[in-house]
């Protein structure tokens, strides 16, 4: 792999474009490209700002659940964070042990539960009235508590986890509730969990939390564990700066100091942190047309591929590798899903379009292709590994759109299918 392109003052480049063209050029789009080499240096990052207190890693695998990558966290001895049973099997499945993930689905079904009891993975509980069943149908078991704390940050409202207006942990008068019912039903509270929310770039917010969660902690003698949650944000758009996680670990210092003298361990629980900037989804530019001042760049891919920005207005940096020197023009790049709010950039600076050309979209890598979706009946990408000695490997073949239909049919009653 060659080093970095030169960059334009407004735009921000891939790392690698001539894996991705290789990638196009072998693959075929649309596909996401996934590097090991920024997933480990990510953790790197985490794990030397917070070395002083030893903090236990979990990667949030919904950010992105596929296998070379959680084989690639496994191997980096990051331990899991699920929140439904086919994650939690998955992970098993890939090799992480019972004891390796935390189960932290919410509204938790009475399946859910008999799922994460039968398996023995460490259940968090985010519904006081969730411990009555848990009582009836694991007795005596040891739990972590997900609490809300009232601190709550986010990109977008959407993914804010903390407050009163979300759905998410035990809040308020109801978490001494639940604590009294929990002990009197025989369950130990063995640990404390809280998210405040995704893709923060400002730390205070984190501290702020975990202080309160600290000396919630320490009020409770059966506490082991804090899991103070993730959401720490990547630089999406020129211009935005790293998270500083120096700041962030001398602001935590104090919090971490109380908990460590008392013997309570300390978990974090990062997914976007670690994979969105190894992540680029590749796209050909299937038409470019021009409707009054406005030029549309129209790819094989859309909003069921990336929802992101039609479900956030988030953000991805769009790079032609096929034409990485041409001039900057403003486009509207836009899918092949039949929605008006499909897109991945309105007016945006890119080098000159043409059909047939490459599309990056960068920093992909987390809430990519975890939240796609066949809308349209339009197949999945492929995706494609990129491990550090340089091999590209193919990790998920695409199906192409006979197999689809296919799959679909298979699934309805024999007499409702044609020959």
């Amino acid at each position: 792999m060659t080093g970095p392109a030169p960059i334009p003052s407004q735009l921000k480049a891939p790392r690698y474009p001539d894996v991705l063209q290789h990638v196009a050029r072998t693959q075929g789009t649309p596909t996401y490209v996934y590097f090991e080499r920024t997933i480990r240096d990510q953790i790197a990052a985490l794990r030397t700002a917070f070395e002083p207190w030893g903090v236990r890693l979990l990667y949030a695998m919904k950010a992105n659940s596929n296998v070379d990558i959680l084989r690639t966290v496994l191997a980096e001895r990051v331990a899991i964070d699920a929140v439904s049973p086919a994650e939690g099997a998955l992970a098993l499945l890939v090799g992480f042990r019972p004891e390796e993930i935390f189960f932290s689905a919410n509204n938790m079904s009475t399946a859910d539960i008999e799922w994460a009891a039968a398996k023995g993975v460490t259940l968090n509980v985010g519904e006081d009235g969730s411990l009555d069943r848990i009582a009836d149908l694991v007795p005596g078991s040891e739990i972590s508590l997900r609490v809300n704390l009232e601190v709550g940050a986010g990109h977008h409202a959407h993914v804010v986890t903390g407050g009163r207006r979300s759905k998410f942990g035990i809040v308020g008068d109801a978490l001494d509730a639940a604590i009294t019912l929990a002990e009197s039903r025989g369950l130990t509270v063995v640990g404390l969990h809280q998210h405040i929310g995704s893709g923060n770039l400002d730390v205070n917010p984190m501290i702020n939390s975990v202080e309160r969660l600290a000396t919630l902690a320490l009020k409770m003698p059966t506490v082991r564990f804090v899991n103070f949650g993730g959401g720490l944000g990547v630089p999406y758009e020129p211009g935005q700066s790293e998270v500083d996680l120096h700041a962030l670990a001398n602001g935590l210092a104090p919090s971490f100091s109380r908990l460590v003298e008392r013997g309570i361990g300390l978990w974090m629980e990062p997914g976007r942190f670690l994979v969105a900037e190894s992540g680029v989804l590749l796209a050909e530019v299937a038409d470019v047309k021009r409707r009054g001042d406005v030029s549309f760049a129209g790819t094989n891919s859309g909003m069921g591929h990336l929802v992101r920005p039609a479900l956030y207005g988030a953000y991805h940096a769009i790079w032609n590798v096929s034409n990485p020197t041409g001039k900057l023009e403003a486009y509207d790049v836009v899918g092949n899903i039949c929605e008006s709010g499909d897109f991945f950039g309105r007016d945006r600076l890119v080098q000159h379009i043409r059909r047939g050309d490459i599309l990056a979209i960068l920093d992909t890598g987390a809430y990519g292709m975890s939240m796609a979706s066949e809308y349209n009946l339009r197949p999945l990408p492929a995706e494609v590994f990129v491990e550090d000695s340089g091999q590209v490997r193919l990790s998920r073949a695409r199906e192409d759109d006979e197999m689809v239909a296919a799959r679909y049919l298979h699934h309805f009653r024999p007499e409702l299918r044609t020959n």
